[in-house]
């Protein structure tokens, strides 16, 4: 009787971010460190040899013994002194960002200078750099806000380069995740989200597994789309549930978001991070406030009467969302829905619940356009697109709590994201 053959498990390559590699390979040389292996034990590469599409090909078809990120090393792009001179050159541009962090500058890159700086870091970041040319820069941002937020709180030196190191990797997991999600100008539907949503993961299990970094360090990488109320991703972690690091991070995270915006950078930065109470820790968010408050940015102008007055009653709508949500409640509980369909019902109601006291927080609810101050306006204005995106993420969460589901309680479930919609402006 012939024995049956047993595949064996390996590692597979992940098709992205080996596409990705192979487009960093015209650019920068990337080759072998070691000899690539595949799970029986044959020799598929040698080390020194650069990476090639005969490889490419052979990696597509075997699973291999070691991760493919650690079996590669790219010899030249986001190099350390490539990285450090990234941040001089931050430091030195006219961003609103840049100006508030001057104070650290100096601080800051003397603690580039000793951060411990790893092979697969430098292969993926040369690749992600390749790919993305806007990844180093936001990269070079990101640690140095975390380096100044380290530094404002009197952290140990060691502490300070982690935070920096975290916030210069936050983003390596996009490597592996289709370009088309990433540089969507479009809200994404759920297939493009669940893409996106793992990229943090992805990066926290590879940093954990291929480096020596600290298990703080790449907790945090994880953690830097979480909030503390749980209405992040990937895991909805809720208040001590994140780490410290993590904490500091998501914050860093929606700064650089919202810094890029071409008028009141800082102003609008500022509000997102106040307000829905609860959503950021204070400690972290004030210090991107107090930079705002003391870069004293003009208001930009209004865009026009018609957005303004469509802007006056966001509290209608937040109520009729959660007049929605009331009758689907009382619904499952006439047809005695399991526990899984109340508590998503749950979710939506509660956040509907905080959305609306932050937004009654405000004042000025229903107010004449012409007797607005131009401050209220900008506030009222950046509500509006604050309202919007959370009554998106809302919905996306409930639609994808409710794929683990069996298909008739999905059903009873779906007017939760339709109704959860909202028009754009």
């Amino acid at each position: 009787m012939q024995a049956t053959e047993v595949e064996p498990s390996g590692i597979e390559a992940s098709p992205v971010a080996l596409n990705a590699i192979m487009r960093a390979s015209e650019k920068h040389v990337i080759v072998a460190s070691e000899d690539i292996v595949d799970a029986r034990g044959f020799k598929l590469w040698a080390k020194g040899q650069p990476v090639s599409a005969s490889l490419q090909q052979k990696l597509l078809e075997r699973r291999l013994e070691r991760p493919l990120e650690a079996c590669l090393s790219a010899q030249d792009g986001a190099t350390l002194p490539f990285v450090q001179e990234s941040m001089a050159s931050f430091f030195s541009s006219p961003t609103a960002l840049a100006q508030g962090l001057a104070p650290w500058a100096g601080p800051v890159q003397e603690h580039m200078q000793g951060l411990a700086w790893h092979s697969v870091v430098q292969l993926l970041c040369t690749t992600a750099m390749a790919t993305r040319t806007s990844y180093i820069a936001h990269a070079v941002a990101a640690a140095a806000l975390m380096g100044a937020m380290a530094l404002s709180k009197k952290w140990p030196a060691a502490d300070v380069r982690t935070a920096m190191l975290a916030g210069l990797l936050h983003d390596i997991g996009e490597v592996y995740i289709q370009p088309e999600y990433l540089d969507s100008s479009d809200p994404l539907d759920l297939l493009g989200y669940k893409h996106l949503a793992v990229h943090p993961r992805m990066a926290q299990m590879l940093l954990a597994s291929t480096t020596d970094y600290s298990p703080a360090l790449c907790r945090a990488v994880g953690e830097h789309h979480e909030r503390l109320d749980g209405s992040g991703y990937p895991a909805r972690l809720l208040g001590k549930q994140m780490s410290e690091l993590g904490k500091m991070l998501s914050v860093v995270e929606v700064t650089l978001g919202i810094s890029r915006a071409r008028s009141a950078p800082m102003k609008r930065t500022s509000f997102a991070l106040r307000l829905i109470p609860g959503e950021f820790d204070l400690r972290y968010a004030s210090f991107v406030c107090n930079m705002a408050q003391a870069a004293q940015e003009e208001l930009p102008k209004p865009d026009g009467l018609p957005r303004t007055v469509s802007i006056l009653h966001p509290m209608e709508r937040i109520k009729e969302r959660m007049d929605d949500v009331a009758a689907l409640r009382s619904e499952l509980l006439r047809q005695k829905s399991a526990a899984p369909s109340m508590a998503i019902v749950e979710v939506a109601t509660a956040r509907l619940d905080r959305l609306k006291t932050a937004w009654n927080s405000l004042g000025s609810w229903g107010a004449s356009a012409s007797d607005l101050s131009g401050e209220v306006h900008f506030e009222l204005d950046m509500a509006d697109r604050e309202l919007n995106q959370r009554l998106r993420e809302l919905q996306r969460e409930c639609l994808l709590l409710a794929m683990r589901l069996p298909l008739k309680e999905r059903g009873l479930l779906a007017p939760l994201w339709r109704e959860l919609q909202v028009d754009e402006v």
